[in-house]
């Protein structure tokens, strides 16, 4: 079994801390540990640093190299710095996995989420393993929807298999409407999807070349460029010759054929996507999450974060606002209209101001 840290992201939902240059696994969002930090401590305490392998873009193997030592060199797959979201960045690290370990199957971590407990966590990477090799089919986690929520995806479940797994009969896309998300965990047997993948790479590219035999053409081109003379610029080529596209063009289409199972979380999971996903992960009660030298009057339900200890943030008389400050940058911005970072970045890129972002 081999651990695959995915590491590439930009995260520009973070902003103004997650920056082009270093995105936000590898800043410390939470406490003094980085979430990249933070997965790699987890997973080093039930797995050889051999069997962990890293995959990032080119531009940040000094952080992966200064925040995770223990990783060996060889074990970095290395993405061209070009933007092409999570399809073709993992299609190309499932090829390297499937040359470099082949018959080994995988379990992908995402570097930019929290898990607690982490024991929990590292039994389930087992129980996934135990899993895939019984039935050779792609793993994922889902949590136990209780309560309709727009903006994720759903399985419908089968029949169960092991403790807390369960066969997925149908990949459901989110819903429109919060009517329409209410009848569906009322009326079926669902649980919210969320990435933990473990599967083989071998079955991941031939699943590549089913769904997107685009991909898995350029892939197989890169493959045969790998330890020739010219290889850092076919891979460069071929790579930015891939169409953008998320990873779940391929799986959620392996899910909905019934050929993949599911396992309820048995920890809490939080993807640090946004700053308001960082408030819900601290908050139990109406209080702020201050991080740094605040001072907060008649102010509730806010994120206050501040990256310099000697510098007085005072607030006084706000609800429900995200307030971040940073050595160029200060937002302030309400958590329901946190979306609208997105409008500032493309502000700061008309301006040519790229140095902010």
């Amino acid at each position: 079994m081999k651990i695959l840290i995915v590491a590439g992201g930009q995260g520009t939902k973070m902003w103004p801390y997650s920056r082009t240059d270093k995105p936000k696994q590898f800043q410390k969002i939470v406490g003094e540990e980085t979430p990249y930090e933070n997965n790699i401590n987890t997973l080093l305490k039930e797995f050889p640093a051999e069997d962990i392998f890293v995959s990032t873009k080119r531009k940040f193997i000094k952080y992966v190299s200064e925040q995770s030592p223990q990783i060996p060199l060889k074990n970095y797959i290395i993405e061209p710095d070009i933007a092409k979201d999570r399809g073709p960045g993992e299609g190309l690290a499932f090829l390297r996995l499937s040359m470099v370990c082949p018959g080994e199957p995988f379990f992908m971590v995402q570097s930019d989420c929290y898990r607690e407990p982490a024991e929990e966590f590292l039994k389930m990477i087992r129980q996934a393993e135990k899993l895939v090799k019984k039935h050779k089919k792609l793993i994922t986690g889902g949590i136990k929807a209780t309560e309709p929520s727009i903006g994720v995806d759903y399985l419908q479940l089968g029949q169960n298999l092991d403790d807390d797994a369960y066969a997925i009969d149908k990949f459901v896309f989110r819903k429109d409407t919060m009517k329409e998300t209410r009848e569906l965990i009322q009326s079926f047997h669902v649980v919210t999807h969320c990435n933990h993948m473990c599967w083989y790479p071998e079955l991941a590219l031939e699943a590549y070349k089913k769904y997107r035999p685009d991909w898995y053409e350029k892939l197989m081109a890169i493959k045969e460029a790998i330890d020739n003379p010219g290889e850092h610029e076919a891979v460069e080529r071929l790579y930015s010759e891939m169409e953008k596209g998320a990873t779940e063009e391929v799986t959620t289409n392996v899910m909905d054929k019934g050929e993949a199972i599911v396992i309820l979380l048995p920890f809490k999971w939080t993807d640090l996507g946004t700053w308001s996903s960082v408030y819900d992960y601290f908050s139990t009660t109406p209080e702020n999450y201050e991080d740094g030298n605040v001072v907060s009057v008649d102010t509730t339900g806010s994120l206050i974060k501040s990256s310099h200890k000697d510098k007085l943030i005072a607030v006084a008389g706000v609800e429900d606002m995200v307030i971040v400050d940073t050595d160029d940058v200060l937002l302030v911005i309400p958590k329901e209209k946190i979306d609208k970072i997105k409008n500032i970045q493309a502000v700061l890129t008309e301006r040519e101001s790229t140095e902010y972002l």
